[in-house]
């Protein structure tokens, strides 16, 4: 054993790019072909595609394969090949322009003999119809190499489409291609042409039959094209079309439907159909029903304003205006103004009854339908009246039953914060009710309620809620064959008639007293409510809260069969076969990656088919455990310990405390190393000779630093106890609730050497009243109701709000601090950390704030996950491991060094 650790070495950032995840897996209709596409965790690199046949179980590999579709009938895999990560890098640094750059290679792989088909240079995409498998449809670009009889422009600057037949490989063109709509069964798709003289343009709607590889004109008689829309048998198309060219801010409109083989007109005047208020939107989908009966479309309400174009940009103002009585805020309309952009109305129009029927009128915000089993009801939501409470944790709404047939609506609830659900028997609405706290529907005709979980003595709502707000429910698990609807509490899951004709019945049992959390998968995409089963037995996955792992379960005549025994091991991305009971799955542990696993017999078997990081074992990696204690006010407590591999209990380690709220379900998460967002890496820190503890924190009202220490600070101790924590050598770090409970812990204990706190709210007073700018809500429902768990507003509860706040301790503190806070944080106001390093650096703490320009709460570009991963480890080797601090901790980095010198270099001179 000696031999094999000295073999392998630690983790390095120079490493991340080595590791690769496991992305859009996808499995054949019948389980024959499984499909997965690895890329490496960073972007920086190559990955590949593999192809796995379940019946011969070979398996083919292709270099940088994305993209990939399977056809129905499971005889081909298409995929794209894209430039290498080489190349693209190349071209960004010379500064290639677009059409010379390296574009993409479709390849056409043949699943019977295992081998490639065809391949296509130069493609832009490809759209593969869902339920048919005679052709694709490639959109090409173009280059000064093609030239091809018939085309209506110079070959290099225009882009064109190939109807490639697949087992032909018969190839037709369409030139100047626009749009392409394909319908999922059927022999014929639509498409539009560019103008050639006004390129944003379609200059007409046509079709092209597959069988026949014929084309057809359905129209060009108007100026342009948009919004086509095809019903699954692609019979029936729909699209809007501009009369004319008149460039004003409403543009006036057509709608057609192609119908029986013919053009129909449905709105020819707006004005006349929709009133002089309304126009068509062009930003609203049209869609036909699942039955392709109704054709459902939008029109919009016409401004009263216009643009005056007499203006020059010197001479309009750039000013927001706030006023009080606004339904929605300045900020939440700013990140709404897509949706905000138009105010819509809901239209059909019945394609047999030849009748248009309005579904949405000026009180009506959205509409909710479950047309595929139902032509009767939708449920018709206003929450207008309402949208000045931003502050409320949450929305109110108001709820209506609309009749399909009519338009009519009919109240169902007012000032409700529940959320309704059509089920698939078309009659009821399902939701639950907070203040009974049960599950109910209600007979969407006669509105009669049923209680269908009345004298049941568990709680259907979260049961370990700690905020000062109303506990979210447990949710559904879908229906059964024989109908009923399941309902879960926190362990187990029950089933119950949608009238509540019988007593809601306990199916799984055991979850409870066994501790064990039971749920169902969904299986089948095109009826989400239906619960997955396997050989006619429903499927299940158990999460066993007593070692944090993952079981496979099938609920069989009643009784549970265990299938995969929970042990260490998360088990997801669960995918079944539609015509069949093959199964995928990945499964992973704190030391294994979460490899594809494939069983074809119901789970006695499961075949590894991936091995993606194989080059894991030459590293130092690490381990996992559960340990408890106590919180100094009594509570049993779980958390996390990571430990190196090659750990030794009579030495002593230095410890980082990680902590968010309630973390040790991860117990058995794999963690990769790669360049962190915000948080540390636990795999590198380990295969670093560190020690990581991840504790659990619970709460109570009003106190949530002290909530914090109570419970980190406890486990801490209890950690230093188990004798291999060198207490001298310990630090902690968070990420923006966890980021401010290291700031509020630094003002209260000495205990640690050194502190990294990401985003962290420093004063809850001036935080309070601000605005979230990702979401544009206001902040006050945050400290009130939710995680800030004040519970009082900030008038009510002032001296709380300032115990809570680290800045007003800061000279307490006596632990070095390494801040980060980017100046796009849309969660947590940038000036929280500046008030926190201000704060410091004013009474001459030591304190460190990196600022990632233009980045959000969380970083998203590599280039600064992989700087912040090395600054921050720097920083903690310093305080922990005595190694030399890098110069920008010791001389900083100018202004004017800025992206010239990192001040990564470490400064030798300085203890």
């Amino acid at each position: 054993m000696g031999i094999t650790f000295a073999q392998k070495r630690a983790i390095t950032h120079d490493d991340y790019d080595l590791w690769k995840n496991i992305n859009n897996t996808k499995v054949s209709e019948n389980g024959k072909l499984i499909v997965t596409t690895i890329r490496t965790t960073t972007k920086r690199g190559d990955g590949y595609l593999e192809i796995y046949n379940t019946e011969t179980k070979q398996k083919a590999t292709y270099f940088n394969g994305i993209s990939s579709n399977i056809s129905q009938d499971e005889k081909f895999v298409i995929f794209q090949k894209p430039a290498t990560y080489a190349e693209k890098r190349r071209e960004k640094k010379e500064k290639v322009k677009d059409k010379n750059k390296v574009k993409d290679v479709l390849y056409i792989y043949d699943a019977v003999n295992n081998s490639l088909y065809d391949s296509i240079h130069h493609v832009k995409k490809y759209t593969l119809p869902k339920k048919n498998s005679k052709y694709i449809v490639i959109e090409k670009f173009k280059n000064k190499k093609d030239s091809i009889k018939g085309d209506s422009l110079p070959a290099w600057k225009n882009d064109y489409a190939l109807v490639y037949h697949l087992q032909t490989k018969q190839q037709d063109t369409i030139f100047d291609i626009k749009n392409v709509i394909l319908p999922e069964e059927g022999t014929t798709f639509y498409y539009t042409k560019k103008s050639k003289k006004r390129k944003k343009k379609a200059k007409g709607v046509f079709a092209y039959n597959v069988a026949s590889k014929s084309k057809k004109v359905i129209d060009t008689s108007l100026f342009d094209y948009k919004k086509l829309s095809v019903n699954k048998q692609g019979n029936q198309l729909a699209y809007l079309a501009e009369r004319d060219s008149v460039k004003t801010d409403s543009v006036p409109l057509k709608l057609f439907v192609y119908h029986k083989n013919n053009v129909l007109p449905l709105v020819e005047n707006e004005e006349l159909r929709l009133g002089k208020k309304q126009t068509l939107s062009t930003k609203s989908s049209l869609r036909f029903s699942e039955d392709g009966k109704r054709l459902y479309f939008y029109s919009k309400i016409k401004s009263n304003y216009k643009k005056d174009t007499t203006l020059i940009a010197e001479e309009i103002p750039d000013v927001d205006v706030w006023n009080w009585n606004d339904k929605i805020t300045q900020p939440r309309q700013k990140v709404l103004e897509d949706l905000l952009e138009e105010e819509t109305r809901l239209y059909y129009f019945d394609l047999e009854g030849r009748k248009y029927v309005q579904l949405q009128d000026d009180i009506i915000d959205n509409v909710i339908l479950n047309d595929k089993y139902t032509n009767k009801y939708a449920l018709g939501i206003d929450d207008t009246p309402y949208k000045l409470e931003t502050w409320l944790a949450r929305s109110r709404k108001d709820y209506y039953v609309i009749d399909l047939e009519t338009g009519n609506k009919r109240l169902l609830f007012k000032k409700t914060i529940t959320r309704l659900d059509i089920t698939n028997d078309g009659k009821h609405a399902v939701y639950f009710d907070y203040d009974t706290k049960n599950w109910m529907s209600v007979n969407l005709k006669t509105f009669k309620k049923y209680n269908l979980t009345k004298d049941i003595k568990v709680a259907f709502d979260n049961e370990d809620h700690d905020t000062p707000s109303i506990p979210y429910f447990y949710g559904s698990s879908g229906l059964d064959k024989e109908g009923n609807i399941l309902f879960n509490d926190k362990y187990d899951i029950w089933s119950v008639p949608i009238d509540g004709s019988k007593k809601a019945k306990n199916i799984t049992k055991i979850g409870r007293k066994q501790k064990i959390t039971f749920r169902t998968r969904r299986f089948d995409r095109e009826n989400y409510w239906n619960a997955g089963y396997i050989d006619n037995k429903l499927f299940l996955v158990g999460f066993d809260e007593k070692v944090k792992a993952n079981g496979i379960y099938f609920l069989d005549n009643g009784k549970l069969v265990e299938k995969i025994k929970p042990e260490k091991n998360i088990v997801f991305n669960i995918q079944k076969a539609t015509s069949n009971n093959i199964v995928i799955y990945q499964k992973e542990s704190f030391t294994d990656y979460g490899d594809l696993y494939v069983t074809t017999d119901n789970f006695k078997t499961g075949e590894k088919i991936t091995d993606v990081n194989s080059h894991q074992k030459d590293f130092k990696w690490g381990t996992s455990e559960l340990v408890s204690w106590k919180s100094y006010d009594g509570k049993k407590l779980e958390g996390i310990v990571h430990k190196p591999e090659n750990f030794d209990p009579s030495k002593k380690y230095p410890m980082i405390v990680y902590f968010y709220e309630r973390s040790s379900q991860g117990l058995n998460y794999h963690t990769i190393p790669k360049p962190s967002a915000s948080t540390i890496n636990e795999t590198y820190l380990v295969s670093n000779d560190y020690i990581v503890f991840t504790p659990d924190i619970v709460y109570n009202t009003g106190q949530p630093g002290k909530d914090a220490f109570n419970c980190i600070i406890s486990g801490v101790e209890a950690m230093e106890k188990k004798g291999y924590v060198d207490s001298s050598r310990m630090a902690i770090q968070g990420q923006s609730w966890g980021g401010y409970q290291v700031a509020y812990l630094v003002t209260k204990t000495n205990k640690f050497k050194a502190a990294m706190a990401g985003a962290p709210v420093s004063n809850m007073t001036s935080a309070y009243g601000g605005i979230r700018w990702g979401s544009g809500m206001s902040r006050m429902f945050q400290y009130e109701k939710t995680q800030s768990r004040i519970g009082k507003t900030l008038w009510e509860g002032f001296d709380q709000y300032i115990e809570s706040s680290p800045l007003f301790s800061l000279p307490n503190v006596q632990t070095p601090l390494l801040i980060m806070h980017n100046d796009n944080d849309g969660a947590v106001p940038y000036y929280q950390g500046i008030e926190l390093f201000m704060g410091m650096r004013r009474l001459q703490k030591p304190a460190w704030m990196l600022v990632y320009n233009n980045e959000a709460h969380n970083l998203r570009k590599m280039k600064n996950k992989q700087d912040l991963s090395i600054r921050m480890m720097q920083f903690f080797d310093h305080y922990l491991k005595n190694a030399p601090a890098p110069t920008w901790m010791t001389k900083g980095v100018p202004r004017s060094q800025k992206g010239i010198n990192f001040g990564y270099d470490l400064d030798e001179e300085k203890p």
